[in-house]
């Protein structure tokens, strides 16, 4: 075991209502330019808050950070869950949330009928009617966590083709040198579900989400909170995934997606239901946190192809079930999780050919 703690950190698009300040604090001088390393970002003007501003971060409600005297408007509540409980933890006496939301991020984590969804709406508007309290406690959150040091002194703000970032670091336990599993599982990335993984002849899946309606006529304190929600539900479905996953794993696969070349919705819809943080991010951080190796692999064709058939088999896939000429019947998203399992071996096996060669 390695002695030594580490951290995670977390990129934030800062909102354009932002930049007028930003650019006031770098004319000040309370943004310093910097020219350190970091790792989640390998482009961009780093700036270094001063010393004041760091010391004195706050996170006002889920999408406002005080920093010193400067307020960063961002969606702040796009963190994993434990980073979030530590960040929510640290500010409390400053952190303000609206009244009873848990049961309502709770009622997110299984399919709504559509009475269902009218009162849950319902129910969301009488709670912003309430406004934001100061809150006790971290109810945007489906588990309990053990808060870690949120490091405040490593806050970060990038420029990067004139928008915004800013980067958060939140304190780790120590990391594992080896793995508890030695498993080589396949995550496929989806929206319904969120994600399949699947090694040897096991699997698990993320649980089936609600996502209710939002009228276009609602206020926008309405829809930010839903939004809020859906994402907050989204993140605690992956969350169960890890608990299931992580401790079976020497070996972690991942599709290599190139979000900005999806046409149609799925890329907004993947960033609204975590699927892009998690999968980019904190997913991979999850692993890495316990000695887990990430392998990403092309995706081409792992929905498409039998995942059983020891010979490259063209399938057909209608909805959630794939079919193959050869008569094998599976769940598509199972048969792409083992087909990124097949992929990795084989990439396996073609590096040593070639080392041998």
């Amino acid at each position: 075991m390695n002695d030594q703690t580490h951290h995670t950190s977390h990129v934030i698009r800062v909102d354009r209502s932002t930049y007028r300040h930003l650019q006031q604090a770098v004319a000040s001088g309370q943004l310093q330019p910097n020219a350190e390393h970091l790792d989640v970002m390998t482009h961009g003007q780093i700036y270094r808050p001063n010393v004041q501003m760091l010391n004195a971060q706050m996170l006002i409600h889920d999408r406002e950070l005080q920093l010193g005297s400067l307020t960063i408007t961002g969606e702040f509540y796009r963190v994993p869950e434990q980073e979030y409980t530590s960040i929510i933890t640290a500010s409390l006496g400053a952190y303000r949330q609206y009244p009873d939301v848990y049961p309502l991020l709770t009622a997110l984590l299984s399919p709504m009928t559509p009475a269902d969804e009218t009162t849950w709406l319902q129910d969301v508007r009488f709670t912003v009617a309430q406004g934001r309290q100061l809150a006790s406690g971290t109810d945007m959150v489906d588990d309990i966590w053990t808060p870690t040091a949120w490091l405040r002194d490593r806050t970060r703000l990038i420029e990067l083709g004139g928008d915004w970032f800013i980067v958060l670091y939140v304190a780790q336990p120590p990391r594992r040198a080896v793995p508890e599993g030695h498993d080589v599982i396949g995550v496929d990335i989806g929206l319904n579900p969120l994600a399949t993984a699947a090694w040897g002849q096991q699997h698990a899946v993320t649980w089936r989400l609600a996502e209710p309606a939002v009228p276009a006529g609602e206020s926008a304190e309405v829809r930010l909170l839903a939004e809020t929600l859906t994402y907050a539900a989204a993140r605690a479905a992956l969350e169960d995934l890890m608990v299931q996953v992580l401790p079976q794993a020497g070996t972690l696969v991942l599709e290599t997606i190139g979000y900005a070349q999806f046409r149609g919705d799925f890329t907004a819809s993947a960033r609204r239901r975590a699927v892009a943080d998690w999968h980019q991010s904190w997913g991979p951080q999850r692993a890495y946190a316990r000695g887990i190796r990430v392998v990403r692999v092309p995706a081409a064709f792992t929905s498409q192809t039998c995942s059983q058939c020891r010979v490259y088999t063209l399938g057909t896939r209608q909805g959630a079930t794939f079919t193959c000429p050869q008569g094998h019947v599976l769940n598509t998203h199972i048969n792409a999780a083992r087909n990124l399992v097949r992929r990795y071996w084989g990439l396996q096996a073609r590096a040593r050919r070639r080392r041998v060669a």
